[in-house]
């Protein structure tokens, strides 16, 4: 082919490449663009090894080099751990421009080409290559394909990966439920250098500034990992996250959460903390409950742990009215009676709930005698006409003051209303 064919040929791929952005295309179709002028078979994958599109087939390497999850292609963790092993990933993220290389897998030299979001490597072209080798067009017409592939993956939200860390197409489909086996999960978390383990945690983060948009910044991602190297950081969903895979049934140590509090406060950040799950399926709902922590805010707290907050979670699904209407008509009349006749049985009922059922503690903290207390107990007792020590009345009551106590943290009703 000569000079001038091939500018014309380069010319044409770069100016159906570009035409194909005016509109919203699948990325096969831009790599089918591609290659229909290099006749060159590629496999566009992501950072964590899945596959995201192929030309001219299906996949341009050996079936059994792949994991099938829902549709969707992965590189076996044996190929994966070769290519870190081989070099290929640390060339990937250094190079901009296409580079070739050889691979004992191959017969031929092989390519691979970085696709960059905001400098970025969230993806890559790879080509086995050709007995004849890689021409100048090739070359060219991959390295415009890398640019053009970069830009119609940011005007989707799936791809918006702001880190460009390996993490966040995991993530994405763990939050998504795109997974339906645990196996496979975990095989894809061993895929990233990260361990299984009995228990997992999501982290949840936001800014006391809700204007912030240094969210995504390296500079946040670097240090969440060095307090907790074996998490996962990412932006997914819009939310700066980590996912904490732990050996123990608690997220961190008291050293690791003085650090994250002293990181938290230096940044102007909040942390949510979700339960602990034991299945890796199962953190699209961790994090839910990390963000939930995110809704209830006090003043000088700077990592909010769901196990306190899933309580006001469940209040915050209903309104204010259905709340007060659920409130155990007994607090009203015990409410009530104090107020005429200045009275304190409402708090020593609460109290008695607060110390766990112990009279004893009930009136240590009340600073009232043994007897003072059950003198009040029985009162209560006796204006209600009910078994005031009965297990389930008692768990209607103290849920009753857990909906009030939040009520009143969010301002939405002052103490007189519950009457």
């Amino acid at each position: 082919m000569t000079k001038e064919k091939l500018q014309q040929e380069l010319e044409r791929a770069k100016r159906e490449l570009f035409t194909a952005l005016q509109s919203k295309h699948s990325l096969q179709h831009y790599m089918r663009i591609a290659y229909d002028v290099v006749h060159l078979p590629m496999t566009l994958c992501d950072t964590s090894f899945g596959v995201m599109a192929a030309v001219p087939t299906p996949t341009v390497m050996a079936p059994d080099d792949f994991d099938m999850m829902n549709g969707k292609q992965y590189l076996k963790l044996d190929l994966s751990e070769e290519m870190e092993q081989k070099n290929h990933m640390a060339h990937i993220m250094e190079s901009h421009r296409p580079f070739v290389c050889r691979d004992s897998r191959f017969p031929n030299e092989i390519l691979f080409q970085p696709v960059r979001i905001n400098r970025a490597v969230v993806a890559y072209v790879f080509s086995p290559g050709r007995e004849s080798g890689f021409t100048s067009l090739d070359l060219e017409v991959v390295e415009y394909l890398g640019q053009v592939l970069a830009i119609e993956m940011q005007k989707n939200d799936a791809f918006a990966v702001e880190s460009g860390l390996k993490y966040e197409y995991f993530l994405q489909e763990l939050l998504s439920g795109h997974f339906s086996s645990e196996e496979f999960a975990e095989r894809r978390l061993r895929q990233l250098n990260r361990k299984a383990q009995p228990y997992y945690f999501m982290l949840c983060f936001s800014f006391d500034d809700p204007e912030n948009v240094h969210a995504a910044s390296k500079y946040y991602y670097d240090q969440l990992l060095s307090i907790f190297p074996e998490g996962m950081v990412g932006v997914v969903q819009g939310k700066l996250c980590l996912l904490l895979p732990s050996a123990e049934p608690r997220p961190f140590r008291d050293r690791d959460r003085q650090a994250l509090e002293k990181f938290l406060e230096f940044n102007c950040m909040i942390c949510g903390v979700s339960f602990y799950h034991t299945s890796l399926l199962d953190i699209r709902f961790a994090m839910e409950q990390a963000e939930a922590c995110l809704e209830s805010i006090t003043d000088n707290i700077r990592i909010y742990d769901y196990e306190q907050e899933y309580v006001n979670h469940m209040f915050s699904r209903h309104d204010r009215d259905r709340m007060r209407s659920k409130i155990f008509p007994d607090i009203r009349i015990i409410a009530g009676y104090d107020k005429k006749y200045r009275t304190d049985l409402l708090q020593t009922l609460r109290t008695y709930i607060a110390c766990g059922r112990s009279a004893s503690a009930a009136s240590e903290q009340l600073h009232i005698h043994k007897s003072t207390f059950f003198y009040r107990m029985n009162k209560i007792a006796e204006i209600l006409d009910v078994d005031i020590y009965d297990a389930d009345r008692l768990f209607a009551y103290e849920f009753s003051f857990r909906m009030m106590d939040y009520l009143k943290r969010r301002g939405t009703v002052e103490s007189g209303d519950f009457l």
